[in-house]
């Protein structure tokens, strides 16, 4: 009964918005449909960038007469209040806005930024809650980008109504600290990793002084969890930083998931990963739906050059300026380098300008469709719907998430201990996942993916990472890119 009422809803709200996205009244029928049932759902559609689904949603979760929970950023929700709520105000719904609540007067629904969702819930533990999640493709980032800890010098001596004597201790064993992990210190290296003694030394510790602080208590409890942990070293200043991080994110709020149903909301065209990640923690999601978004997909024109060289050799880095200069001759509409290696990106930003001019920019928005940008995977999929469709997308190294980076070594580490395929199982699940959300705007022009990386070519994981992108032509150019 629900979806029909919805779909009478969002039809009158149809016609007085402009909304063309052909798929919004199954949309809105399936979100009644889910929202009565205690089943979990992953719905995946590219139309979950923008803003147009918002009116099929609102309007079903506003004729569900629970209580329901919309997990949403600040600036979304700013959104949805300046430019959907009035319209649904208008169609005759009555509700009353109270900071972070819409309030009707058989029920109400909270919108919630993530942040605020797991500090609520570590003190009130939810059950049986009925939660819409938005953004579910960058679940496990956010959720990283959360728990992680970093304890500074300030950290240690903050609290001023400490015993003299306890601020001595504490001064002391800071310094003996420092003067360890500074004597161990790599040319080059920033960080050191913890050696087992060091970490049992430090568990002993925090567990004793956990009533110092908040940040002593969280630090105590992310050491007793085994979180990973390292010591990044500042040698201009000579100081340390404990650095904390949840090996796997997702165990630190497992009951939340577990304990509740939700409907997980994906802007991937299709997430090949987020149902694995689930299951592997015994979250069950009982159906995946995929819709399609509001225009007509196009093929990904994928140029792959026959005669690649692996990153590791010497020349590789002089032989992509010259790919990429001949890449950008002569081609029209805007070009994106986009590589992780931060000293491969200012390389390549610097000598292309000294061919093209004020044209190349470094990880800056474009003021005209002719510029070139340089930019890392993270930075051109967080401002991609800020700027006009590129025509062409180069990419020197393909998204391999870097070893070098404690944080990715430890979980590597700890995947080997457990005997499964650590490049597999996490290396290239992110080096897909970037690229597959960095080459959504090619699907709308059918721009080109020029791959020059080595590896696509003579790997054979590199080969199935090029055929899992949709839809998608293999294209063979000869002049003037060869």
């Amino acid at each position: 009964m629900l979806e029909i009422v919805s779909h009478k809803y969002l039809k009158k709200l149809v016609k007085s918005q402009d909304l063309n996205w052909e798929h919004i009244y199954s949309f809105g029928r399936i979100l009644s449909k889910c929202l009565q049932t205690k089943d979990n759902y992953l719905i995946n559609s590219e139309i979950f960038s923008t803003s147009e689904w918002y009116p099929a949603l609102l309007v079903s979760l506003f004729l569900y007469d629970q209580a329901s929970i919309f997990i949403l950023s600040r600036n979304q929700f700013e959104l949805l209040v300046k430019n959907n709520l009035p319209f649904l105000k208008e169609l005759g719904f009555s509700f009353q806005l109270n900071n972070d609540k819409i309030i009707f007067p058989s029920h109400e629904i909270r919108v919630l930024t993530l942040d605020k969702l797991i500090h609520e819930y570590c003190d009130l533990e939810f059950l049986n809650q009925r939660i819409i999640f938005t953004e579910s493709q960058n679940i496990k980032e956010n959720l990283k980008e959360f728990f992680k800890i970093s304890l500074l010098r300030e950290d240690w001596f903050g609290k001023s109504d400490l015993a003299a004597i306890r601020t001595d201790q504490l001064i002391k064993i800071y310094n003996n600290l420092k003067q360890k992990f500074f004597s161990r210190a790599i040319p080059d290296k920033n960080y050191i990793y913890l050696e087992e003694n060091e970490i049992k030394f430090l568990k002993n510790f925090f567990s004793t002084n956990s009533f110092f602080s908040e940040k002593f208590s969280k630090v105590n409890i992310a050491l007793s969890s085994d979180w990973a942990c390292w010591v990044s070293l500042d040698y201009e200043n000579f100081e340390w930083i404990l650095n904390l991080e949840p090996i796997d994110e997702l165990i630190e709020i497992i009951d939340l998931f577990r304990r509740n149903h939700f409907i997980f909301l994906s802007c991937s065209r299709n997430d090949h990963f987020l149902m694995k990640y689930f299951k592997a923690h015994s979250v069950e999601v009982d159906l995946s739906l995929n819709f399609k978004s509001n225009y007509l997909e196009k093929n990904i024109l994928i140029y792959v050059p026959s005669r690649q060289i692996l990153p590791n050799n010497p020349i590789f880095p002089s032989l992509i300026l010259k790919k990429c200069k001949k890449l950008i001759f002569l081609r029209k509409g805007l070009n994106v380098v986009l590589t992780n290696d931060n000293h491969l990106k200012r390389d390549l930003a610097t000598r292309l300008a000294s061919y093209y001019g004020q044209k190349v920019l470094l990880e800056s928005l474009p003021e005209h469709d002719e510029n070139i940008i340089c930019a890392s995977f993270s930075w051109w999929i967080k401002n991609m719907n800020l700027i006009s469709y590129p025509q062409q997308i180069i990419v020197p190294l393909l998204p391999i998430p870097s070893i070098s980076k404690p944080i990715n070594a430890i979980t590597v580490s700890h995947i080997k201990r457990q005997s499964r395929d650590w490049f597999r199982e996490f290396l290239l699940v992110e080096a897909f996942q970037f690229l597959d959300r960095s080459v959504a705007p090619l699907r709308r022009n059918s721009g080109k993916l020029v791959i020059l990386d080595g590896r696509i070519n003579n790997r054979k994981w590199g080969r199935e990472l090029l055929q899992m992108i949709k839809p998608s032509k293999v294209i063979h150019y000869k002049f003037p890119f060869e």
